[in-house]
């Protein structure tokens, strides 16, 4: 009896390890949905809690990030007149509350005081079971319920046939357990209800992509950064974006010397219309670089450019410069002192963002050290020890950026890497 019980245990532990995490694109059943957002003036994380039950409520919480632009927020959902309001005055969460009625894709609104509106689409979704977890799940409790009852007859019964069946059931019942966990492995995960479907022809094609600013950028003044998407098939917009490093688009801006960087989270307008607002501090050519994904498709990049006029209203920066060797791994490490309270901003511990002088060149390096799948960004527990790693494929001189977050404030630190032949 030793022995059977030996099994069980070891069963339990082949269920736990094969339990998959049914996920779809991005956006999981599972977890919470992050998204960044930079609007109504501030950089926020947008939490969009796991729905439990449906109908039920939706719980979302806005994580804002130093500097705080204060100003109220109000919050809904496309086809229901219910809003939340919520207030950002300070760093932190600022948790709201809806009300869902269904699963499947859903719009979140978001109306700033300032008039600013974005609409966020995203999935309420619930799991369903694999194949597989009935099976295994119920062949190990009806193993339990046998092995009790053939304890109990042992106890009371007179004669050992009698024990010997319900024994032999639940010998029966662990065999069925134990096929269907190792069987796991090779069975689709279920989709949760709601997910976005699977195309089974494959991936999409690219997007055509045009990059242009609602007037003629002007340094100190405020314009909007727009991009409309579209299929590389069909022309029409491109409604399909998914979270890609908790963002449905990360739009990188930087001038052409190097001296100016923002690193930003476009909003989306309309199907296929991205936006962000800026400001730039120098007159000049500036570069733009943003990276998302489609449903059913990898990344992409897409990059284009404007002008802006004016007087220069910011001094250059020194940057440290840094030596490497075009082919060869190349690490660059940061110590920044003080305990273990980095933040995870965007799901990492820290990003390197990396173009050469003519801007042809863009790279995204996520920093080395091990992340928690959709780690919260309240929890200030990580090492102030960053680590990246990169291979530069030409030689030249590259503009890097390396981003952080503690204390709920993103801090950029730019260098220079200069990139020589072997």
């Amino acid at each position: 009896m030793g022995r059977i019980f030996a099994v069980l245990a070891a069963v339990i532990a082949v269920l736990m390890v094969a339990t998959p995490q049914a996920g779809a694109h991005g956006v999981s059943d599972t977890a919470d949905f992050h998204l960044a957002q930079s609007f109504a003036g501030n950089e926020l994380t947008l939490v969009v809690r796991r729905t439990a039950t449906v109908p039920g409520p939706l719980n979302i919480d806005f994580i804002a990030h130093d500097p705080v632009h204060k100003t109220s927020i109000e919050v809904g959902l496309v086809g229901k007149p219910a809003t939340a309001k919520v207030d950002l005055t300070s760093t932190g969460t600022h948790p709201a509350r809806l009300e869902v009625d269904r699963t499947g894709r859903w719009e979140l609104t978001l109306k700033a005081a300032s008039g600013e509106q974005a609409r966020i689409p995203f999935q309420v979704m619930m799991s369903k079971f694999t194949v597989w977890e009935p099976v295994a799940y119920g062949g190990l409790a009806a193993t339990g319920l046998f092995m009790a009852v053939a304890l109990i007859t042992a106890v009371f019964a007179k004669r050992r046939f009698v024990v010997v069946m319900p024994a032999a059931a639940g010998v029966v019942a662990l065999t069925v357990a134990v096929t269907a966990a190792l069987l796991s492995a090779a069975i689709p995960p279920a989709q949760a209800e709601g997910a976005i479907p699977v195309d089974p022809t494959g991936g999409r094609p690219y997007v055509n992509s045009s990059v242009t600013t609602d007037r003629d950028p002007v340094t100190g003044k405020e314009f909007r950064l727009q991009m409309k998407i579209t299929d590389g098939n069909t022309g029409r917009p491109a409604d399909d974006l998914i979270a890609h490093h908790d963002a449905l688009a990360h739009v990188v801006v930087s001038s052409v010397d190097g001296q100016y960087f923002r690193h930003l989270h476009a909003v989306r307008a309309a199907p296929g219309e991205l936006g962000v607002l800026l400001v730039v501090d120098r007159p000049g050519r500036y570069l733009v670089h943003a990276e998302f994904e489609r449903v059913n498709s990898g990344s992409q990049l897409v990059t284009g450019s404007f002008e802006a006029t004016g007087d220069k209203i910011a001094s250059d920066t020194t940057k440290e410069t840094r030596q490497a060797i075009v082919g060869r791994t190349h690490t660059i490490e940061m110590d920044l002192g003080g305990r273990a309270d980095l933040q995870p901003w965007l799901g990492m511990a820290g990003h390197l963002v990396l173009r050469d002088e003519d801007g042809d060149f863009f790279g995204h390096v996520h920093e080395m050290g091990p992340m928690r799948q959709k780690a919260d960004e309240t929890v200030a527990s990580l090492p102030p020890h960053l680590r990246f790693t990169f291979t530069f494929p030409e030689p030249g001189r590259y503009f890097g950026w390396i981003q952080y977050q503690r204390n709920f404030a993103v801090t950029t630190v730019p260098l220079v890497v200069d990139v020589r032949a072997r």
